[in-house]
């Protein structure tokens, strides 16, 4: 199964363990595609993304392939869930399938990341998913779920890339 199957899979899952109920941050006019599309990381957009049909529980989903930087990743995918209990199943069900290596300086995976001198802004999994390096993490205040693949499996090179560019 390929893993944004995987992670499309799990949306499902998570929408079932926490209910349907909408309590995300946008506003109930806002469209869920420009929403989520306002957090996808440095080098992608509309232009070079695809929006999908989203899972239960998901209020919209996009999906990116090479990144407009020629280092970034090679494939992304974006989900913006309904609520929190669902981002963090999500999450959650994302990463059990990832060999899991440390998140840089961090010692282990999975961690919390923090945005600026902020507090907490979400849960970030590092790792190695059929034979390439990928990064999964949250943005708890957007109930984003994020998750790029690199080319290899270069794991630091890849979270480098995220901290500067994700």
């Amino acid at each position: 199964m390929s893993h944004r199957k995987t992670v499309l899979r799990a949306a499902a899952a998570a929408a079932l363990m926490g209910g349907l109920a909408y309590t995300g941050t946008a506003t109930a006019d806002a469209d869920p595609n420009d929403t989520l599309a306002a957090a996808l990381s440095k080098g992608y957009s509309l232009s070079n993304c695809t929006v999908k049909d989203p899972p239960p529980g998901v209020a919209a989903a996009i999906n990116c392939g090479q990144n407009a930087d020629p280092a970034g990743p090679v494939k992304a995918t974006y989900l913006l869930y309904n609520n929190s209990n669902d981002l963090s199943a999500g999450f959650t069900a994302s990463i059990k399938d990832e060999a899991l290596t440390a998140c840089g300086d961090s010692g282990q995976s999975p961690t919390t990341w923090h945005q600026g001198n902020g507090g907490t802004a979400g849960q970030v999994a590092c790792g190695i998913y059929q034979d390439a390096a990928e990064i999964i993490w949250t943005t708890d205040a957007k109930n984003v779920l994020s998750y790029i693949r690199a080319s290899n499996a270069d794991v630091p090179a890849l979270y480098q890339w995220w901290k500067t560019n994700g």
